[in-house]
């Protein structure tokens, strides 16, 4: 694009009539005139696609009308050739004859306006003219700092293409003359610094007069603006000819000069020449700008130099992501594979040359790509990255794998979506890493129980093994006065002996007590069945603790999962604290894993029961420990509070981190707390909060969501 719109006088009108029927344009330029007789409306008409093309890349219009059925421009795509030599620019395309379906094509492929001219009325098409004249001239002037910006991103994008060096300094040159300046003429030269550091060597030019271009072939340090501006850094500008060349060179038009130093650290690599209309008058931002399109082709230039050592570096670029452990798998916008990685060879079985250019649905991967599509495709659309998320993926070899995945866009330089990368792990390893970690966990907690428990059970084993050995005792001297009583009964026949006996009989019950027995044998039945009930309390809860059932989501108790946890971490707690239960008989039941649930209510207990050993000490007092459940809207809440030392601030923050802890060396893990909220939190979609007053307590809330059946 030439140059850019407001700085032309808005009295003045420029259109371009792209029309290969004589009739059609003479009628579109009479009703033009008609409609702005207040404005000097200047037509050039083309009969060709091409030569529209190469008209607007020497003067600029202010709308362009475009006749439907020009020879080369037969469908509505041949407007893009126009919007990418000159995208700003209003244009309208006409028919003769009104057809919808053929309008509606025109303007999806970039036309403003598609009118057919026998049937639009004059205040119709004025008042769509104005609009879309209003509408360039706001858009131009809103947008305009953008575009520069948009030069030199293209610039930057241009700079990582493999092209040769003078092929790549044309397109240089061709985006630089392209820029929205006021006054710049299609006009300009790429002059770079000789490999003996003393004269500049034209490398690209555009639309230059021949003598131009044979004068300026080399130009010497100092010789001309050009030289001038490398010996002293900075940008020489003329505004009228004689100054541009010492040799004067007959038949030029009146011009203004640009010359920019390509500079790198101090080093010279080069110069940038663009001409402007005469009398033209510089700008700070002006000059800024060219100053940045400066320093882009100064990287240009030596990356070109150091081509060698930039195709090493691809090359050894290629190696390292080849050598990378993550799949990586690049898709076009037709959902085509263009990148795949030898991670993803490998793990999919398929090698490159079996996937690239197939769409990726259509590849034989035994996955649930539409599921995978239905994650990815709303971010995508959206141009940002979609969240992390989880496939099943089996093998040709029938092995299953777990794959992690994610997708980030690619975006083109007009900012639209152009492709994307989907980036993937295996995690099946880790993923069983931590389901062990998890059982070590548990084994761990039951380790650190198992002595409590054995002293747990061993109290009424005791007394179980002392009334058992008591009631052995008591039965054989039951058993000598029941001998004595069979003997007095035999012999109580016989009358003279009878009251022998019944004195023996006597004196044996006075010896052995017998009233003490009948006292105390019920009493030590008693005892011996409560020991026995206590006992099989104790395995009990231990067994529904370490081995709760099913390792899926099913219906669980959670009061008596509390009840069992209290129950075989006794020993932890009892000596520092007192716990008391206030478990809302109405709770349902909730769907869950009770295994991890059980590690959950363990792990708060225990650190509650250490918090109040940490404050009480050896003191003898005890702290308590109050759990409670309720329900509370669509939550199953649980709520623990100890009356330990609390949490200090410094470590609220941490408190779920893995491996964090305030406990000493070799007194715990840190992995506890954070386990539990990856189980709460992840595994059941749940909340595991707490709050704390460092040296009064603190309260662990974990909330379980109340789905589907609930009945018991």
């Amino acid at each position: 694009m030439p140059h850019d719109i407001d700085q032309q006088d808005k009295n003045d009108i420029l259109v371009l009539l792209l029309d290969n029927d004589q009739e059609s344009a003479e009628q579109s330029m009479a009703l033009l005139q008609r409609l702005d007789r207040q404005r000097n409306i200047e037509f050039n008409r083309v009969t060709l696609l091409s030569e529209a093309l190469i008209e607007i890349t020497h003067r600029h219009y202010n709308l362009i009308l475009l006749n439907t059925k020009v020879a080369d421009a037969a469908t509505a795509s041949s407007i893009h050739s126009l919007r990418d030599a000159f995208p700003y620019a209003p244009i309208i395309a006409t028919m003769k004859n009104e057809d919808p379906t053929i309008a509606a094509q025109w303007v999806a492929e970039g036309a403003d306006e598609c009118l057919c001219m026998e049937k639009t009325d004059e205040p119709t098409l004025k008042r769509m003219m104005a609009c879309a004249l209003k509408r360039y001239h706001g858009f131009s002037k809103l947008h305009q700092q953008s575009r520069l910006h948009h030069v030199l991103n293209t610039l930057l994008s241009l700079s990582l293409k493999e092209l040769p060096f003078d092929q790549l300094l044309n397109q240089c040159l061709h985006i630089i003359l392209s820029t929205p300046i006021s006054d710049m003429m299609q006009q300009g030269a790429i002059l770079v610094a000789a490999n003996d550091g003393h004269q500049l060597q034209m490398m690209a030019h555009s639309n230059l007069d021949p003598r131009i271009v044979e004068l300026c072939k080399q130009v010497a340090f100092g010789e001309c603006l050009c030289g001038r501006s490398i010996e002293t850094r900075e940008i020489q500008f003329s505004n009228c000819l004689k100054v541009c060349k010492e040799t004067r060179l007959e038949g030029l038009p009146p011009h203004s000069h640009y010359n920019v130093p390509i500079l790198s650290k101090g080093d010279v690599l080069g110069v940038l020449a663009l001409y402007f209309r005469a009398g033209h008058q510089p700008s700070e931002q002006e000059m800024t700008f060219l100053y940045g399109v400066a320093d882009t082709l100064a990287g240009i230039i030596e990356r070109a130099r150091t081509n060698d050592q930039l195709a090493q570096a691809h090359k050894h670029n290629s190696r390292l992501l080849a050598s990378l452990s993550t799949i990586l798998i690049r898709i076009d916008r037709q959902g085509c594979i263009s990148h795949w990685n030898s991670k993803a060879a490998e793990t999919f079985q398929l090698g490159a040359d079996q996937v690239q250019g197939k769409p990726i649905a259509d590849c034989p991967i035994d996955w649930d790509w539409q599921a995978i599509s239905n994650k990815i495709t709303p971010n995508l659309t959206a141009s940002k990255q979609s969240d992390y998320f989880e496939t099943r993926l089996t093998q040709p070899d029938g092995s299953s794998r777990l794959l992690s995945l994610y997708a980030t866009p690619y975006t083109n330089h007009s900012g639209q979506f152009d492709s994307y990368l989907l980036i993937a792990d295996d995690i099946t390893e880790k993923r069983q890493l931590e389901l062990e970690m998890q059982q070590t966990q548990k084994l761990q907690s039951i380790g650190q129980l198992a002595a409590g428990i054995a002293h747990e059970i061993n109290t009424p084993i005791q007394y179980v093994g002392d009334n058992v050995r008591f009631l052995h005792d008591a039965f054989e001297d039951i058993a000598e006065i029941l001998d004595h009583q069979n003997i007095v009964v035999k012999h109580a026949r016989a009358i003279n002996t009878v009251r022998q006996h019944i004195d023996q009989l006597e004196n044996k019950i006075d010896e052995l007590d017998l009233a003490y027995l009948q006292e105390e044998i019920p009493k030590s039945i008693q005892q011996t069945l409560d020991g026995i009930e206590r006992v099989a309390t104790i395995v009990r809860a231990m067994k529904e603790f370490s081995h709760p059932g099913s390792e899926e989501m099913t219906l669980t108790d959670i009061n008596r999962a509390i009840e069992s946890t209290v129950t075989v971490a006794r020993n932890v707690w009892k000596y520092h604290a007192e716990v008391s239960l206030d478990l809302d008989p109405a709770l349902p039941h909730i769907r869950c894993i009770p295994g991890p649930i059980n590690e959950v209510l363990l792990n708060i207990i225990v650190n509650a029961a250490h918090a109040i050993a940490d404050k009480v000490g050896e003191s003898g007092e005890l702290g308590t420990i109050e759990i409670t459940t309720k329900t509370h809207s669509d939550w199953s809440v649980i709520r623990i509070k100890d009356s330990g030392s609390g949490i200090p601030e410094s470590a609220q923050e941490h408190v779920f981190e893995p491996f964090f802890t305030t406990k000493q060396v070799g007194k715990g893990t840190g992995q506890g707390l954070s386990l539990s909220h990856k189980i709460i939190v992840e595994e059941h979609n749940g909340q595991l909060s707490f709050e704390t007053e460092p040296g009064i307590g603190t309260t662990f809330t974990i909330k379980l969501p109340i789905v589907g059946e609930t009945n018991g």
